[in-house]
């Protein structure tokens, strides 16, 4: 054994986790003469204590002789190590995650509990690159057929960089692409989404206007303009595109639940709970099961008990 390169190494850690010689002489039922002694190369830990020296340490025994160990103030703070490392590595965040809550469950500090929020940002970046990533993916994949998947894709990727702050890259990228292709009804309501997302209503009030005109027929586009309207204050008109929404494709229930909530909050309950009534006898009608039913009607209740 390397007795120069386990003093040093002591020294570093028990250094890192800011504890004298005697305070881990008591930690390892050892006098503090021993550790002075360890550090100093002058001998070397008993077999029997090497264990109870990287367990304290949160080092495995290997470390201990190695000559580049990094000095960390637990376990939990090292296993944060491998995984900052890559952070694609499900089973390194799962090792650290687990061991920060054991930390956690007892004596812990406030560079413990730092340590751990960072682990899990780390953790949500990650996730988020792979969700934009799979998203982008999705898009590309579903370009030839162009499907209502395809473009509800795209919607929830306009939610996506919303929430992250990105709304000008979203509306910079539906304006593209329904100046690429503007005879497309879908491409008028992605950028619609985008401009609503923003929020820009009186922009995404004129897309919309101009959307309708050219198609007079799409209920996506009618509804979004019935939401508009009501984010304007033009509820009558709001009502009006809902309704005619709906007259042209009831498969589209978005705009009964545009309807039914702007009725709740314009204290016209009565009205709203018919509405909603109507949801659920179109949910019922399609098969919706059991407790997707119920949901619907509590969140009829709901409405009705409101002051």
């Amino acid at each position: 054994m390397n007795a120069a390169a386990i003093g040093k190494n002591v020294k570093k850690l028990r250094d890192k986790r800011g504890i004298t010689q005697q305070q881990l002489a008591d930690a390892l039922g050892v006098s503090y003469q021993a550790v002075s002694k360890w550090e100093t190369a002058t001998t070397l830990p008993d077999t029997a204590t090497l264990p109870a020296i990287a367990t304290y340490f949160g080092v495995s025994i290997d470390e201990l002789f190695t000559a580049a160990l990094t000095p960390y103030r637990n376990r939990a703070e090292r296993l944060l190590g491998d995984y900052e490392a890559d952070a694609n590595d499900d089973a390194a965040f799962e090792r650290a995650n687990a061991e920060f809550k054991r930390l956690l469950a007892g004596d812990f500090t406030h560079e413990d509990l730092s340590a751990f929020a960072y682990l899990n940002d780390m953790r949500h970046r990650h996730y988020l690159d792979v969700a934009e990533q799979a998203y982008l993916d999705a898009i590309a994949k579903g370009e030839d057929a162009r499907d209502d998947e395809y473009y509800k894709t795209h919607r929830q990727y306009t939610l996506f960089l919303s929430r992250l702050g990105r709304v000008t890259e979203a509306v910079e990228r539906y304006t593209e692409l329904l100046r690429a292709e503007p005879k497309s009804p879908q491409n008028y309501s992605l950028l619609i989404c985008a401009l609503m997302c923003a929020p820009d209503w009186e922009k995404a009030y004129a897309a919309a206007v101009e959307g309708v005109e050219l198609f007079p027929n799409d209920a996506m586009l009618l509804c979004l303009l019935g939401d508009i309207c009501k984010q304007l204050g033009r509820f009558d008109d709001a009502v009006r595109y809902w309704d005619m929404s709906w007259e042209l494709d009831s498969s589209w229930i978005d705009t009964r639940y545009s309807k039914a909530f702007f009725l709740a909050e314009r204290g016209l309950r009565a009205e709203a709970v018919a509405v909603w009534d109507g949801i659920i006898a179109w949910m019922s009608a399609r098969g919706y099961e059991d407790n997707e039913l119920e949901w619907q009607r509590e969140m009829r209740d709901k409405l009705l008990l409101q002051e």
